[in-house]
């Protein structure tokens, strides 16, 4: 038999169908957990390191560009910036979420 033989044979039985699909759905509808502003953790990884009386050049080449290096060969990686001050160098990896 096919479903319309089934619906027009058996109304009652098509009328509870529909009854119990609308009141399932307006459950999961009420019941549904929606946030306004979720927790979400943004994947980013940052390194600063301190070499002390090192000038912004020194530290780019010696901290700065080898954790640069070392951080590139990972995988879900997104973005690489690196910053380079007097005595400091600041490394963020953004990863994909």
């Amino acid at each position: 038999m096919k479903l319309i033989d089934i619906s027009i044979k058996k109304p009652v039985f098509t009328t509870m169908m529909m009854a119990a699909i609308v009141v399932l759905g307006m459950y999961s509808y009420f019941n549904l957990g929606v946030e306004l502003m979720p927790n979400t953790e943004f994947p980013y990884v940052i390194v600063q390191t301190v070499l002390p009386g090192a000038g912004p050049e020194e530290t780019e080449t010696s901290l700065t560009k080898v954790i640069e290096e070392s951080v590139n060969g990972i995988s879900g990686l997104e973005d690489i910036i690196g910053y380079s001050y007097e005595g400091m160098s600041l490394v963020i990896a953004k990863f994909e979420l």
